[in-house]
């Protein structure tokens, strides 16, 4: 999808991590982007930011730059925890929002900044990249086709690595674990196929460390027709990465790394029984030449994602349709069950 020629979009950073800073160099690839504004707790952090990436201004205070009137839409690239204060702050200036997955610690938390998005009538949408990369369009139109029948069955799964010394993975307290942090992945192709239905029954096995967040998850989701999805996911190796959807008459195989894809296969079982298969890629984007590289692999598909929401924003659209509040909603209601059987408890579950 290419942005059109519009009026300049300008952008504020809360947050001036590694996130913010692969996000924002893909952003340079968006016609008519301005970098506004970042802010960081700190204002040498933010002011190195600014310097890196051709910011305007650089803030110490989050406050200060959701006041700023130059600032048109923000970013929020901060601490999962962080992320449901931070969007209302946003919010309640009357700014856009794209907060990084996920897009709040609960359910309880997801309802209220969708009710006060849509109260304000600014534009929010929860940082679900993955699904705006050339690949997974190209799923989503062959499933609306009906390319391989009705779906049965979805299988997912995610894992990396994190070292013992990540706080944001292994830090309760920090919103840490892997479900919220990488398991969201897989639940969003499940979302994605299913609809914003909630599940009728959602099964979740795994492991929490001492410190009381989910180390892996095994998990099961049952829908109506007898529909059903498997996800799995872990922090302590790394999986395979795909995804296959598997439909009637045939099945579609999203490759690694699924939430970052270049490549899908669809085998299409034909009337007369014979197996068709056809292999798709879709390259990452050039990126744009930028003082500083990107910290994870697959970052450059981020333009995809900032692309649709400049077009929102400029259509004067409140969300998505690609990937609606709705959905968003749903997947945060998914993880609450997951957790509660789990066992990981945050402390905002206590205060929601």
């Amino acid at each position: 999808m290419s942005t059109n020629a519009s009026a300049a979009l300008r952008w504020g950073f809360i947050g001036c991590g590694k996130i913010s800073n692969d996000f924002v160099n893909a952003l340079k690839c968006v016609p008519n982007a301005v970098l506004q504004a970042c802010a960081a707790r700190s204002l040498s952090s933010a002011q190195d930011f600014a310097s890196q990436h051709g910011f305007v201004k650089a803030y110490d205070s989050y406050d200060a730059l959701c006041q700023d009137p130059a600032v048109d839409v923000v970013y929020i690239g901060t601490l999962h925890t962080c992320h449901y204060a931070h969007s209302l702050l946003a919010l309640n200036h009357n700014k856009h929002v794209l907060v990084e997955k996920p897009m709040t610690i609960n359910a309880k938390q997801a309802e209220h900044v969708i009710k006060v998005a849509k109260d304000k009538q600014r534009f929010f949408m929860e940082g679900m990249w993955t699904r705006f990369f050339p690949a997974t369009r190209h799923v989503r139109q062959l499933l609306k086709d009906k390319a391989i029948g009705d779906v049965h069955h979805v299988n997912a799964d995610i894992g990396f690595y994190f070292p013992p010394d990540l706080d944001r993975i292994w830090d309760r307290t920090l919103g840490g674990g892997g479900l919220l942090d990488i398991g969201i992945y897989p639940l969003a192709f499940v979302t994605m196929v299913f609809g914003t239905q909630q599940p009728d029954r959602v099964s979740a096995v795994g492991k929490l460390s001492e410190g009381g967040v989910d180390i892996y998850g095994s998990l099961t989701l049952e829908y109506s027709n007898n529909r059903f999805a498997t996800v799995q996911y872990t922090c302590l190796a790394e999986f395979g990465e795909a995804v296959t959807i598997i439909g009637t008459k045939g099945k579609i195989h999203i490759h690694t790394p699924a939430h970052t894809p270049t490549k899908v296969t669809t085998i299409r079982i034909g009337d007369d029984g014979q197996r068709h298969e056809q292999v798709s890629s879709f390259p990452l984007p050039e990126p744009a030449p930028s003082a500083t590289n990107f910290n994870f692999g697959g970052s450059a598909g981020f333009l995809h994602e900032a692309e649709a929401v400049t077009e929102c924003i400029n259509a004067k659209q409140l969300e998505s349709s690609e990937y609606p509040q709705a959905e968003s909603f749903t997947l945060t209601r998914i993880m609450d069950a997951v957790r509660q059987q789990l066992g990981v408890v945050y402390p905002a579950d206590a205060s929601s």
